[in-house]
Parts: structure tokens; C-alpha cells; sequence
């Protein structure tokens, strides 16, 4: 791997959960850290970044230096049984930040190559000439490739809602982490997170192709999704998921029976700051429900409220949940 080559937010915020819990004394199996770190070169970079910046953070000098007023102190949310916050929180929210904020700082790559992107927070629908239209969600980019025998749009990171013009002369063509999506009739979605892409459609069908020791392509009709990744290749579509990977475009995201840590990692992505859970044994907790993705502070609050955790909270640019 290139020493350049940008680290995923979603691995630098996972990296300074595990450092967090390293040096805070909650990680009770030192192996599953070393598992972790096994499991892809980019944990390991991520993890040794996390050590470098927090080495030369020295103290905890990085939390005074978040632009707040003066006159607003940092503030927590309500406790759920009443506990001063524990001596490794500062710490914590420290390391959190830190790494969040140089994966986002070495996402210069992407804002090369996209020609159109969205802020944290931000949708943006775009209308191409052809008459499809793109509706890319939260921290999201693509690529446009419009020529007179293809239509070819690069989904470089993100999600994306994809609403193609009939041309028969031109295929609608999504591509996305190696794989491509030939649209077949009229609207779906792609979402590339890291080296996973899962397809969901909700008009007609697409085709979609991934190329592995043995090259593979199926149709997926309305209603059905289907996954591919480099590590297991194209998956069997299934049914039944389409309507939960579409509710961001009507403003909110539904769990079932999730870890709490997925949750949060998806709230965060529509949140302009951090917000991250400490602790085994709290990002295991399992979590159903239907959260505004405009509200991404107010879903947190519920989550601690029902689930009986404690936070803290600085500003609202940082926020962290444990038991």
C-alpha cells in the first residue's frame, strides 16, 4: 500500500476506538486488537498513525484547540445513572478526533478525481444531460465518463440514488470498487463503503458484474440488493432489504437487531464532527429502530436514553457513548 493512499474515515474511526479502549485499559483480550490489526494492512497504518499523532499530542492538548466560543464550556448529555465521567473519556474523545481528522485531510485524492461531491450532512441532487438524475447522499462523490456509445458514472465513495433516461444506444453504467451496474430500467441505488458496494433497486432491474476468479454477473429486480467485495466476491441477491437502503432519500435510516456501534458509525456520517461508542461491551448492544438523519445528535440522545449508557459531550462536535 501507498503511504499516501487515504484511510476510510470509517477505519480511522474504528482505529481510534481501539486505541481509546488500549490505553484506557477496556480492552480485556489484547488478541482481538491484534486480529483486528491482521485482518487488513489499512488497520495497521490507521492504528500506527493513531500512535504517532497521540505521541506527539503528548497530553491532551488537542481539545482546547476546538474552535468553540470561549464562553461556552464543555457540556454532557444527560448521564443515565448519574456517574462523574470517567478519567479516560478526555483522552478518548482526544484520540477519536485526531485520527477522524487526518482521514478526512488525506481524502485530497477523491476531490481530484471527483466532479461532484457532498459535505458531511449535505444531498445534492444532479441533473445530467441525458435527463437521469443523481441523488448523492451524505460525504459522497462522483465521476462522470458521458460519451457518444456509454453513460458512465464513477461512484468513487459513498451512496448514491441513481435514476436513469431510457437510451438504448448509450448503457446507464454504474461503476464502483471494480464492479459495474447496467441499468435495466429506471431508478436504484449503489453504495460503496470501503471495498464493499451493495446495490439495492427500486424500479425495474440492473445487471451487475464483478469481476473475480470466475466472473459473475446477475440481475437484481425492484425490491432485491446484492453485495460484492474483493475478499468474497459477488453474493447472492436477496429480497426484502431494498425499502431500509432507500430511506436515506426520504430523510431517515432504519436498524434491525444491529450492533450499537454500526448504528453510531452511521449516524456519524451524517454529522460534522465525531461521534463514537467506547467499549466492547457497549458497541455490542443490539439496537432496532428509525433515526432522522437530519438529527443525528437528537438519535444519540435517544439511543442513551433507551439502552441505559452514559456520554459526554464537547460542544457538538464531539460525542461519545459507553456504558
Amino acid at each position: 500500500m501507498v503511504a499516501d493512499s487515504p484511510i476510510p474515515k470509517e477505519i480511522a474511526d474504528e482505529a481510534a476506538r481501539w486505541f481509546a479502549d488500549r490505553d484506557s485499559g477496556l480492552l480485556d483480550d489484547e488478541s482481538l486488537l491484534h486480529a483486528w490489526l491482521d485482518a487488513d494492512p489499512r488497520h495497521a497504518q490507521a492504528f500506527a498513525e493513531m500512535e504517532v499523532i497521540w505521541s506527539d499530542l503528548g497530553d491532551v492538548t488537542l481539545l482546547p484547540a476546538i474552535p468553540t466560543p470561549l464562553a461556552t464550556p464543555p457540556i454532557a448529555l444527560p448521564m443515565a445513572r448519574g456517574r462523574p465521567l470517567r478519567r479516560w473519556a478526555p483522552m478518548a474523545l482526544a484520540a477519536s478526533l485526531a485520527l477522524a481528522i487526518v482521514g478526512q485531510v488525506k481524502d485530497w485524492p477523491t476531490r481530484w478525481q471527483a466532479d461532484a461531491m457532498t459535505e458531511t450532512g449535505e444531498q445534492r441532487t444532479i441533473a445530467m444531460p441525458d435527463g437521469s438524475h443523481i441523488l448523492l447522499n451524505t460525504d459522497s462523490a462522483v465521476a462522470f465518463d458521458y460519451a457518444p456509445g456509454h453513460r458512465t458514472i464513477r461512484l468513487l465513495k459513498g451512496e448514491a440514488a441513481f435514476t436513469a433516461a431510457p437510451d438504448r444506444k448509450r448503457p446507464f453504467i454504474v461503476e464502483a470498487n471494480e464492479g459495474t451496474t447496467t441499468a435495466l430500467g429506471t431508478r436504484f441505488l449503489v453504495r460503496a463503503i470501503d471495498d464493499s458496494t451493495r446495490i439495492s433497486v427500486t424500479e425495474h432491474s440492473v445487471r451487475v458484474s464483478f469481476p473475480t476468479q470466475q466472473s459473475r454477473t446477475v440481475d437484481v429486480d425492484a425490491g432485491q440488493s446484492v453485495g460484492y467485495a474483493r475478499d468474497t466476491g459477488l453474493g447472492a441477491v436477496e429480497t426484502g432489504k431494498a425499502v431500509d437502503a432507500d430511506a436515506w432519500t426520504h430523510g431517515f435510516l432504519t436498524f434491525e437487531d444491529r450492533p450499537l456501534s454500526e448504528v453510531v458509525a452511521e449516524l456519524g456520517r451524517y454529522h460534522k464532527g465525531f461521534l463514537g461508542v467506547i467499549g466492547a461491551k457497549a458497541r455490542t448492544r443490539r439496537v432496532s429502530g428509525v433515526f432522522n438523519i437530519h438529527d443525528p445528535l437528537g438519535a444519540i440522545v435517544k439511543l442513551q436514553t433507551s439502552l441505559g449508557l452514559e456520554s459526554t459531550r464537547l460542544t457538538d462536535r464531539l460525542v461519545l457513548i459507553y456504558d
